[in-house]
C-alpha cells in the first residue's frame, strides 16, 4: 500500500475515532497540509466512505464538517465476521439446530439468486451462471472443465473465521450450489482445512447402459 493510501486511512480513522472534523484539526492531528487533507478528504468523499456539510456561524466564515458514512465505519470497524464466527461457534455443540441453520443458509442464498441461473439450461450454462450469480457473494471465483464434468473454485474465503469454527458454512455454500444446479455437488478443497482454494466439483450425469430398457418398455 502506498503511503499516499496509508495517509488516507489514517485521515478516515481519525474521522471515525472523534465523530468528525474539519480540515484545520486534521491538518494539526495528523501533521499534513491542507491541501493533502483536502485531498484525501475528495477522495474519501468520492467513495462514499465521507460525507461532508457546511456550518455557519454566527461570528467568523462558516466551515466543512467531515463525518464517516456507513460505509466508512464499516470500512474500519467491521467486525462482523468476528461476531459470527462466535456465533457459530456457540451453536456447533448442538447438531440439529446447527443442520436446521445450514439447509436455512443454503436455501435462502440459493433463494437469492436463483433467477440468475436458468433451471432449463444445460449444466455447463447452469454451472457459468452460478459462478457469476455467487461471485459477488465472494464465494466462487472460476470454474473449469474436468474430464467427467466440472469444477469451480473460491481462492479467498469471504468468512474465514467462521469456517475455522464450524464445517457449517462451507456446507452450506456446497447446499447453495446444489440447489442452483439441480445436480450433486461434492466439496474436495477448503480453505479452512489448509488447501489452496475451495473446490466444489460437478460430475456430469452418465447415460444409462446400453440394454437397459425404460419404464414401461
Amino acid at each position: 500500500m502506498t503511503s499516499t493510501a496509508h495517509r488516507r486511512e489514517h485521515v478516515l480513522d481519525f474521522i471515525v475515532d472523534h465523530g468528525s472534523a474539519t480540515v484545520a484539526r486534521l491538518s494539526a492531528e495528523l501533521d499534513l497540509p491542507d491541501a493533502s487533507v483536502r485531498r484525501y478528504l475528495d477522495q474519501l468523499v468520492g467513495a462514499g466512505l465521507v460525507t461532508d456539510r457546511l456550518v455557519r456561524q454566527t461570528t467568523g466564515r462558516p466551515y466543512r464538517l467531515y463525518s464517516a458514512t456507513d460505509s466508512g465505519v464499516r470500512d474500519r470497524r467491521d467486525h462482523s465476521e468476528g461476531l459470527a464466527a462466535r456465533l457459530v461457534a456457540q451453536i456447533a455443540g448442538e447438531r440439529s439446530r446447527l443442520e436446521r441453520i445450514t439447509e436455512g443458509l443454503a436455501e435462502q442464498l440459493a433463494a437469492d439468486h436463483r433467477a440468475e441461473v436458468p433451471a432449463d439450461a444445460p449444466l455447463e450454462e447452469r454451472v457459468a451462471s452460478t459462478v457469476v450469480a455467487l461471485r459477488g457473494e465472494g464465494i466462487l471465483d472460476e470454474w473449469r472443465r474436468t474430464a467427467d464434468g466440472f469444477a469451480m473454485h473460491n481462492h479467498g474465503c469471504p468468512y474465514r473465521s467462521a469456517a475455522d469454527n464450524s464445517d457449517c458454512v462451507c456446507e452450506s455454500d456446497r447446499r447453495a450450489i446444489e440447489k442452483l444446479l439441480g445436480v450433486d455437488v461434492t466439496q474436495s478443497g477448503s480453505l479452512a482445512q489448509g488447501d489452496p482454494c475451495c473446490e466444489f466439483i460437478v460430475r456430469t450425469p452418465t447415460a444409462a447402459p446400453s440394454g437397459r430398457k425404460g419404464n414401461g418398455a
